[in-house]
């Protein structure tokens, strides 16, 4: 599970020439021009942002950039472009921004910011307020809920950034031994859960099931993987049925990976792919249990809609990646 990741380098560039350096960095080094919230989302531990502004500024900060820039390279081999490059002399001062880290939660949201702020020295400010009181040697720090392997949206990070007063570098390796520790503090009742998976299928496609499972819990970064084999569930007295179990460490309730695993029985048109069978401390989590939903319900409509919402927190070429199993095994 990835709890932790650099993000963009910032990068601010001060020039009487604002166009002509903008023109070069798109033309020549494969800048993209961006809004400021799409370049915090497309950035990562590899790309640079540069913001263009005037000379004539005591400090620089987000409003006053003229072109906003992303490249996809990090900021030394940007540097190293720039200096050797004809346009180096157009430049009259670069500044670099503090380090970006985006960290993975769980949990009381704020425990987190005070166990971090107990931590480290620093303060929480709204994003831009951050950015313009950071210097190079400071670090800004992002908080989600959502996995960080792919595109954080804005909207997914946390209110109130953290600005700490290190460097990104020592920062980053602090939070890399510390973060687990950091979630299970954060955690009701500071615990983990052990899950088991059954999986059942009447055409015994087991291991296309189990393909799927395992994309959807590595894209979703929900849990790690213990222990995996064939099981005999003795479901009804006198008779067993053959099953594939799946063991999960996760620090997700038993009822979010309930709601996942319904989405994965059924496919968008309602059609059953397979049964997978939840258990926690030797219980069957049913999926009755999982929303107290007055009046009647019916399982099917409730899939299809958990369905949906697993679809949604995938990205889009992983979305397309599971339609594509789906639709081997309904065929």
């Amino acid at each position: 599970m990835l709890f932790i990741r650099m993000g963009s380098r910032l990068m601010f560039l001060r020039t009487s020439q604002r166009e002509k350096l903008r023109d070069y960095l798109v033309e020549s080094q494969r800048a993209k021009p961006v809004r400021f919230e799409q370049g915090m989302e497309a950035g990562s531990d590899e790309s640079t942002m540069i913001f263009i502004t005037a000379e004539n500024l005591q400090k620089t900060r987000i409003e006053d950039a003229e072109f906003i820039l992303q490249i996809n390279d990090p900021a030394s081999i940007c540097l190293t472009n720039l200096i050797n490059s004809q346009v180096s002399a157009l430049i009259n001062r670069v500044d670099m921004g503090p380090s970006t880290i985006i960290m993975r939660i769980a949990g009381d949201e704020g425990l987190i910011k005070e166990e971090i702020k107990a931590l480290y020295p620093g303060r929480i400010l709204p994003m831009a307020e951050a950015i313009d009181a950071g210097e190079d040697k400071d670090t800004i720090l992002f908080l989600t809920y959502r996995q960080i392997s792919s595109v954080i949206k804005t909207r997914d990070l946390l209110e109130g950034t953290l600005l700490i007063t290190q460097p990104g570098w020592q920062v980053f390796k602090s939070l890399r031994s510390k973060g687990v520790l950091l979630i299970t503090r954060s955690l009701e009742k500071r615990k983990w859960y052990e899950l088991r998976i059954n999986i059942y299928d009447s055409k015994e496609k087991y291991e296309a099931h189990y393909e799927r499972l395992n994309f959807v819990l590595s894209k979703l970064e929900l849990g790690m993987v213990l222990e995996e084999g064939w099981t005999r569930d003795h479901a009804l007295a006198l008779f067993s049925v053959l099953a594939y179990q799946v063991k999960l460490f996760t620090f997700c309730k038993p009822e979010e990976i309930k709601r996942i695993l319904i989405g994965l029985e059924y496919n968008e048109e309602g059609h059953r792919l397979a049964d997978f069978d939840l258990y926690y401390r030797n219980k069957k989590i049913s999926w009755v249990d999982i929303d107290r939903v007055k009046g009647r319900r019916n399982k099917v409509d409730e899939a299809v809609k958990y369905h949906r919402e697993l679809l949604q927190q995938l990205a889009i070429e992983d979305q397309e990646e599971l339609k594509i199993m789906e639709e081997k095994l309904y065929g």
